[in-house]
Parts: structure tokens; sequence; C-alpha cells
């Protein structure tokens, strides 16, 4: 037990903090402190790759959150309007600078745009329900990719140090070997 490594959520590892750089030169196969070095620089690699692909799905989600929250506002306008049974009068944007005017006096029902080719009708609560719980849904996801972004960024800064750590330790071994051959001389 004392040996699992702990993940993320996502399934990213968690980076121990190397104390004992020898030892672990030793554990990876008695490698010098250069090939500890670009190990550690792989790890470090991937767990960049791992962030920027994180930061590009946060970007997505979060994208059409303003979306959805302007269409819960627009539904609730048009609830407004019916509840004093008054026509909605609408300027819509077609194309750029092409604009349509239109009066619904019908209220009842509104179509939802859902993607992929896809447009379908609802009443407004169910509407209200569709859009709530995908607007809910995306500030979830982006909570969670705040999350792991942030363990992500740990796992990060603690590969640096231990790359610090190793190539520290290659120059403290070249100097000792340095003066050992200058003494022995």
């Amino acid at each position: 037990m004392a040996n699992e490594k702990r993940t993320s959520k996502r399934g990213i590892p968690e980076v121990k903090l190397l104390e004992d750089v020898e030892a672990y030169l030793k554990r990876e196969g008695g490698i010098s402190a250069d090939a500890g070095v670009k190990r550690i620089e792989n790890s470090y690699r991937t767990y960049k790759i791992v962030e920027q692909q994180m930061l590009a799905q946060k970007a997505r989600v979060a994208l059409r959150m303003p979306d959805l929250k302007h269409s819960l506002e627009m539904l609730a306008v048009i609830e407004q309007k019916a509840a004093e049974n008054k026509p909605l009068e609408v300027t819509h944007l077609l194309s750029d600078q092409v604009y349509c005017h239109m009066t619904a006096e019908k209220l009842d029902t509104v179509y939802l745009w859902l993607g992929a080719n896809v447009m379908v009708e609802f009443t407004i609560e169910e509407a209200r329900k569709v859009l709530k719980e995908s607007y809910d849904q995306a500030a979830a996801a982006v909570d969670e990719l705040n999350a792991e972004l942030d363990f992500v960024k740990d796992q990060i800064t603690t590969t640096e140090v231990n790359m610090a750590h190793v190539y520290n330790y290659g120059v403290q071994m070249r100097k000792a070997n340095a003066n050992a051959v200058l003494s022995s001389s």
C-alpha cells in the first residue's frame, strides 16, 4: 500500500519529490545524472502537453457558457411576455448586417438548436430545464477542469524541482570527480 501512486480523477499520476537523488538514479538502473534529467524532462513534457490539452478543453467548455446564459435570459423575457399576453417583437441577426424583424403572437413553445443540424421544439418549461442542465454541466466541467489544472500545475512544479535536484547532483558529482583528479595528480 505504501508503494501505490496517487492519481487525479483523470488518472494523471502524482510526482513524488526526489529527496535522495542517488537512490533515484540507482532505482532507475544506475543511470547517470544527465540521463536522469532527460527522463524527468520527458515526464515534464508529458505534463505540459496534458496541461495544454486541459486548457483548450476548458476554453471550449467556457465558450458555451455565455450563450447558454443568454438563452436562459431570453427564455425569461419570452415567459414574461407570455404572462402579460403581449406579442414578442424581435429583431434577429440573419448574417453580417442583415436583420429580420419578427413578431411572435403565440409564446407557449420555443425551438432550441441542439447542434449537429438538430432543432427541437420544447415547451418553455422543458426548454428552461434543458438549458439549465446544459449550463450546470458546463459550469461543473469548468470547475473540475480548474481542479485538475491545479493538480497538473503542482506536478509540473514538482517535476521542475526534481530536474533541478538531479542536475545539481550531477554538477556536484562532476565537481567532486574534478577535485579527486586534481588531488591525485
